[in-house]
C-alpha cells in the first residue's frame, strides 16, 4: 500500500503546474477538457490556427505540448508560423535540413526577440521530426509600405519582391475592421509611447494588417496543396484568427471546403468564467488568469 501511495506521489508531482493555471472548453459541447482530449478532437480538422497571446508562457508551453500530442498521431504534419516571414523561407529550409547551423539561421532568419525561449522549441521538434515548417507571414517592410503609402506602394516591387507578397489582397470592411480598429484606439490610449491625440489613417494600418493575413493563408494553402495533402497547424497572433477572422477567414475564401479550427485564448478577471458569446471565438477556448499575460 505503502509503495502504491509513492508511486501516485511521484506521478502527480510530475505533472505540470499549468493545469492549475488554465481550463480548456470545447465550444461545441460546452465542456471542459484537456490537452490530450483537445489533440485528437483537432484530428478532425485540415488546418489548426493556434492563436497566441505573444508574451504568454503558458500558451508557449501548450503550444508545444499540443505540437507533439497532435504529431502521435498525425506525423505527416505542417507547422506553419506568423514568426518567418516569406523570404526567410529557403534559410529556415536549410537549417532543418542540418545544411546550416544554428548560428547561421538565427543570423539570417530575423527570429522574434523572444524566439530561444518560446518558439526554438517548435522548430528544434519540427528538426528533428523532419517536418516542414511554413516561414508564412508577409516580409514586414512590405506591410510597412501600404501602413504609410496606400495600396499602390507596391506597385514597385520587382518580380521577385511580388513573391513574397499575396496575390490577392481583400480588404473586408467587416467585424474584423472594427475590432483592429478598437484595438488599435485603445492601444494608443494607453501606450506612453505615442504622443496623445497622434493621428493615423487607420484605413492603411488595417489594409496592411490584412495584405499580412491574406499572404499567410495563400503561404498555408501553398503547402497544405502539395501531394499528399496534409493537416497544418499555424501559430500566430491570437488577432489574426479569433472567430475565424483575419488569416482563418482568408484561408478560407481561397479553400471554402477546407475544414479549419480556431484555437482562442480568454482571459479571465478571476475565476475561469466565459459568456455564451465567448463560444463563438473559436472550437477551443483555452481559459486563462489576466495576470499571466505579458502583453
Amino acid at each position: 500500500m505503502k509503495l502504491i501511495i509513492i508511486i501516485a506521489f511521484i506521478v502527480i508531482s510530475t505533472i505540470p503546474t499549468f493545469s492549475q493555471e488554465y481550463k480548456i472548453i470545447d465550444t461545441k459541447t460546452k465542456e471542459e477538457i484537456v490537452l490530450k482530449e483537445m489533440a485528437e478532437r483537432l484530428g478532425d480538422y485540415d488546418t489548426i490556427f493556434f492563436g497566441e497571446f505573444h508574451g504568454n508562457r503558458i500558451l508557449h508551453s501548450l503550444e508545444i505540448e499540443l505540437l507533439k500530442m497532435f504529431h502521435r498521431n498525425n506525423k505527416n504534419l505542417i507547422i506553419s508560423m506568423e514568426m518567418f516571414e516569406r523570404d526567410v523561407q529557403y534559410v529556415l529550409d536549410k537549417y532543418l535540413s542540418d545544411e546550416i547551423s544554428e548560428e547561421e539561421f538565427l543570423t539570417n532568419s530575423r527570429p522574434w526577440p523572444n524566439y530561444e525561449t518560446d518558439y526554438k522549441s517548435l522548430i528544434e521538434f519540427a528538426k528533428d521530426n523532419k517536418l516542414t515548417v511554413v516561414a508564412a507571414n508577409i516580409p514586414r517592410r512590405y506591410a510597412n509600405m501600404i501602413s504609410k503609402q496606400g495600396l499602390n506602394a507596391l506597385d514597385s516591387l520587382s518580380a521577385d519582391e511580388k513573391e513574397f507578397v499575396a496575390k490577392n489582397h481583400i480588404v473586408f470592411g467587416d467585424e474584423y475592421k472594427t475590432r483592429f480598429i478598437q484595438v488599435m484606439k485603445a492601444n494608443m490610449e494607453h501606450s506612453s509611447k505615442m504622443p496623445k491625440h497622434m493621428k493615423m489613417d487607420f484605413d492603411l494600418i488595417y489594409a496592411a494588417q490584412c495584405i499580412k493575413d491574406d499572404t499567410m493563408a495563400e503561404s498555408i494553402l501553398k503547402y497544405h496543396r502539395i501531394p499528399p495533402r496534409r493537416k497544418v497547424i499555424h501559430f500566430n497572433g491570437d488577432f489574426h484568427s479569433r472567430k475565424h477572422l483575419g488569416t482563418a477567414q482568408k484561408i478560407q475564401v481561397l479553400e471554402p471546403m477546407l475544414k479549419v479550427a480556431v484555437i482562442a485564448p480568454l482571459e479571465c478577471a478571476d475565476e475561469f468564467n466565459w459568456k455564451d458569446e465567448d463560444l463563438l471565438e473559436g472550437e477551443f477556448l483555452i481559459l486563462l488568469k489576466e495576470d499571466i499575460s505579458e502583453e
